[in-house]
This record gives C-alpha cells, structure tokens and sequence, in this order.
C-alpha cells in the first residue's frame, strides 16, 4: 500500500497536466479560427529561432524565399499570427515536459496499479505523435484531414489523462463508489459516443469553412454558410439529440442516489453543453464571429471530458 503523499503529488501533476491539455486545445483552436497556422512557417523553431520576431525588420528581405516550404509559401509576415502560433507551440512543449515527468513519476504505480504506468506511458507516445502529426500540418500547408486526425488525438489524449487522475484518485480513496442502474451506464456510453461523432462532424463542417473562408473575402462571410454542404445540416439537427440524450443522462444522476460530486459534474455537463449549443447558434445565424469557434470547439471538449469522469465513475463498481 502506497503512502497518501506520494499520490496526491502526483495527482497534483496529472490535473496540471489535464490543464495543459486543455490549454492546447483551445491554443490550437485560437490558431485555426485566426488563420494562424502558418504564423511559423518553419518547424519547430519559428522564422529559424526558438523566439519568434516581433517585427518584419526582424527578418531577412528574403524571408519568404528562405522559409518556402516544398508545398507552401510564405506569406507576408504578420506578428499576431506568429505569437500566436508561437503560444500555441509553447503550450505543447510545456505539456510534452508535464507528459514526460508524469511519466517518470508513474514507474512508483507499476505495482499498485499497473494501469497508470501504462497509461501514462501512452500518453508519452502519443504527445510525441502529436508533435510530429504538427510538423506534418505545417509542412502539408495545413491540410484540412492532417488537422482534423491532430484533433482526434488530442481527445484521445484528453481521455487517457483524465482516467489517469480517476485511477490515482482510487488508489487514494479519494472516489466514493456509485451505485447507478445498467441502463444509467449504457445511457452514459451513448452519450459519449454521440458527442464524439458529434464533434468529429463538427471538425468536417470546420474544414468546409476553412476552404471557403480561403475562396471568400471575409465581407462575404454571412454567405458560407449558406455554401456549406450536408455535414453542416447534420451537425445541427445532430446537436438537438445530443443535447436531449445528455439532459435525460443529466436528469438521471439529480434523481438518483449518486454523490454529490457526480452530480455537481452532471450540472457541469448540462451547463457547458448549453453554452456550446449557444455558440454554435451565435457562429451559424452571425456570420461565423471568429471568437466563438474556440468557444464553441473548447466547450464541446469540457462536455466530452465530463462525460468520460461521469462514465468512468458510472462503472467504477459495475
């Protein structure tokens, strides 16, 4: 039996380490709704340096030239695309050295709960994965299928960190055990799944955006969404299922004898689902407002990361 310090340390570290998920997450949705992906053209350091230019006289006069890659070519430099890219950079290096610590610290479970070593191992591997599927966005001139593969990693990411801390949290007896029906633990699956395609739905109507948002001054932007096909009339009409599995879920655990916590967390799902419903609503009928497509993308992760807590407690005793 493990000492209780021991863990909460490192159960400290892992919430850190979900917080930086987070973090790049929106970071690298913030990039994608300013068009900041080439912000960097080169990678991994940006304009050749590990500190990026804040001012075009930083740069050589053949900047374009010297950093054209094989499939794109530079633009003309713009320091708030570059910060901005740059920040997103800077949040993954700083999850990367979280993963790794995590990691090490991890190799104290391999007997008490194998699980956790495990875990946070593949989550070593696949943070390397993600930083090498980024050089590939970069180098692809942001291909639309190489981002949205980035984004199905970092909820897969998202997911292993998250049972990362409920594992450790179990371990310390920190989790009470719920006692919920079997049609409460398969509502629990549906609903996630649901979101899951939802949201990857959602990344196929984002990706029609971004070739039309290329194709269209932006003083046409009240007009993509008439141009956007299928997926966007199925992401919309999907949301309202979504939304009412997800209240019937949330109505579930208010009137069952769950903790709590779980409870507070099933308030959480409802509201942040709510608020992701509102921004979608706002980006389709006001011309896509740059500043809700983070918003919107960022919710839609907190209400998967939610459901994924609720499920894993859900079937902690099943």
């Amino acid at each position: 039996m493990m000492d209780s310090q021991p863990i909460q340390r490192f159960i400290r570290l892992a919430q850190l380490t979900l917080i930086f998920v987070y973090l790049v997450i929106i970071a690298g949705s913030v990039v994608r709704a300013t068009g900041s992906g080439m912000g960097c053209p080169d990678w991994p350091k940006c304009f050749g340096s590990w500190v990026p230019p804040t001012d075009v006289s930083q740069l050589p006069s053949n900047y374009k030239e010297l950093y054209a890659g094989e499939h794109h070519a530079v633009a003309e430099f713009n320091a708030l695309n570059t910060w901005v890219e740059y920040v997103n950079r800077l949040c993954g290096a700083i999850l990367g050295v979280l993963i790794f610590v995590q990691f090490i610290l991890s190799f104290k479970f391999r007997k008490t709960d194998k699980l956790i070593f495990t875990l946070s191992f593949l989550e070593l591997i696949l943070i390397g994965f993600q930083g090498w599927l980024g050089a590939k966005v970069v180098s692809s001139n942001l291909a639309p299928v190489k981002i949205t593969i980035h984004m199905i990693f970092a909820l897969i990411i998202l997911a292993i960190a998250i049972t990362i801390i409920q594992r450790a949290k179990t371990l310390n007896a920190e989790i009470q055990e719920t006692n919920s029906d079997r049609s409460t633990r398969n509502l629990g699956l549906v609903v996630l799944a649901l979101t899951v395609i939802q949201i990857m739905i959602g990344t196929q109507v984002r990706e029609e955006v971004d070739i039309l948002v290329k194709n269209f001054d932006a003083v046409f932007r009240d007009q993509i969404i008439d141009k956007l096909g299928i997926s966007f009339k199925i992401h919309r009409t999907f949301s309202l299922i979504v939304m009412a599995l997800n209240g019937w879920l949330v109505y579930k655990l208010l009137k069952s004898n769950a903790t709590q916590i779980l409870k507070s967390k099933a308030q959480l799902l409802i509201g942040s689902l709510i608020c992701a419903f509102a921004a979608g609503v706002i980006l389709a009928y006001f011309a896509l407002p740059p500043v809700f497509q983070p918003i919107h993308f960022l919710l839609a992760c907190i209400a998967f990361g939610l459901q994924y807590v609720i499920i894993l407690r859900l079937w902690k005793k099943a």
